[in-house]
Parts: C-alpha cells; structure tokens; sequence
C-alpha cells in the first residue's frame, strides 16, 4: 500500500479564489474506508477514482464508483466511503476552501448530488498531478502557483462531470442525451425568444449545467448555436423572398433590430446581408 498525503497551512479564506488544505494519492488498500460526522470537515472534498472501485453511502445506499468516477462533499457534510473489498480503488484527491468556490459550485448545481461521472477523466487526472508535484516539490513556496493550479483542479472538474445517479441504469437518458433530444426543436423555434431557464428545465437541470452539456453535447454554446440557426435561416430569406426587406428578414430571424442583425450577419458571414443578396441576385441572372 502506497499513501502520499500532502498537507499545507490554513492560509486566510478569502485570500484566493480556491486553495488546497491537503491533497494526495492512494494506491490500492482494501481497507481504506472513512466515515465523518456532519459538521466534523469545513473542506470540500473532492476525490477522483483512477483504477478499481469503492463505494459512496447516501441515505442508507451504497453508489458504486469505478475509475473515471469522482465525489465531492460540501463543507459540513456528513461523509462516507469505502474501498471495494476485492478489488480496491486507486484515488487522488483534495480538500479545499476559497473566497469565490462555495457559491460558484452551488450556483452550477453541484451541491445537488456527491457521486459524478466524468465524460473524460484523464485531463482532470493530469491536473491532480500538476498540483502533487507543485507541493511536492516547493511546498507552500509558491502560493499563487498552487492556488492557480488548484483552480485548474475545479475548471477541469466543471468541464467533465454529470451527475452519476441521475445516468445510472434505469433513471432514463443522460445528460447529454436529454440536451440532443431538445436540439431539432430547438433549431425550429430559433427566431423565437430564447429562454435559457426554460431550455434547461426541458433538459431537468439548472442553466449552468445545461450550457456545460450543451457545449460538450454539440461542441457550441447554446446562444452560438442559436446564432447558427438564425443566419441559416436569414440566409435562405435573402435568396428565396426578394421582396422581404432587410428589416423584415431580421425580425423573420429572431432579431428585433436591423441594426444589430447586420452586425450578426457581418461576423458570421464577412458581408452584410445586403451583399450576400446581391451576390446570389447576380448568380440568378447570369442563369436566366
């Protein structure tokens, strides 16, 4: 069995954003099992599972979490977990405090469940180890390095994870599924007024974690997407009704004004809607 369990000073709360008050990794130990009471941590805990597998307990039931799995308790949450048995987990982690991460965390609704599953866990793997080393090597030397490099920590973590119970087998699609199955209305009502609490309730989740899975989903914020959506179909306004003028073409799209759709269209397209109408009108009358 292999532990390293690096611990650092209370520095003043509100200094940085987040700061580490301990990080390590454990290799496998079939005995390794903590259990606190509510109120006995003042620390986030973070812990991502690298290899086998452990159990988390909640309300009397045990959530098996495999590699590429993570859970975070708030601070003051009652805790316990637990090593499989037969083949134990490897697991790195962090307890950690901020000025600006209690709120940032409970704002993206990450104080709704503790169990996560991450889409790709490697690159939050990676900056787990960034952070060992950097304490590893210098200790509390550099402050401002670790608190940047912790912040990757919870960026990375942000990025990655969905909530573990709710795409268990069972519970129904999963996040991002529940977000592709909303993209062909979506795309249909774009030139209508875009409501992103409502979309994310569609989607059973809160606006932070519906723009995180949407841009993981399609690979573009929602508002870009909208964006895309409202050109396509400003574009073919332009060249199917001639008689449309520019005004009426950008309300037809979704924009109240000319004026900012002009400026849309320019950043989508390199010209104004004007010239791509004209180049289009061209084309028609060399073919007639």
């Amino acid at each position: 069995m292999f532990r390293n369990h690096l611990t650092l000073p209370l520095l003043n709360r509100d200094r940085f954003y987040c700061f580490p008050e301990s990080v390590g990794h454990f290799h496998p130990d079939r005995e390794h099992r903590v259990r606190r009471s509510p109120g006995s941590m003042q620390e986030f805990n973070l812990h991502l599972v690298t290899a086998g597998s452990g159990f988390v307990e909640l309300d009397g039931q045990l959530h098996e979490l495999k590699a590429g799995d993570a859970f975070l308790y708030f601070p003051g949450d009652g805790q316990a977990y637990r090593a499989h048995p037969e083949h134990p987990w490897e697991i790195k982690w962090t307890h950690f405090y901020g000025s600006g991460i209690a709120s940032d965390l409970a704002e993206r609704g990450f104080h709704r469940t503790v169990p996560w599953r991450l889409r790709t866990s490697a690159e939050l793997e990676a900056r787990f180890d960034e952070l060992i080393a950097e304490i590893e090597r210098h200790k509390l030397l550099h402050p401002s390095r670790i608190a940047m490099l912790m912040y990757g920590v919870i960026a990375e973590f942000f990025e990655q994870a969905e909530p573990l119970i709710g795409t268990e087998a069972g519970s129904g699609a999963t996040a991002v599924e529940r977000v592709l199955a909303l993209l062909p209305e979506l795309q249909a009502s774009a030139a209508e007024p875009f409501d992103l609490n409502a979309w994310a309730d569609r989607a059973a989740t809160n606006r932070y974690s519906f723009c995180r899975w949407f841009r993981r989903a399609v690979g573009q914020t929602p508002l870009e997407f909208l964006t895309m959506c409202r050109i396509q179909r400003a574009k073919a306004l332009l060249v199917e009704r001639q008689e449309l003028s520019i005004g009426e073409i950008a309300r037809m799209s979704g924009y109240e004004t000319a004026s900012y759709f002009n400026k849309r269209f320019q950043e989508s397209e390199n010209m104004t809607p004007t010239a791509y109408r004209q180049q289009f009108a061209g084309m028609r009358a060399l073919r007639i």
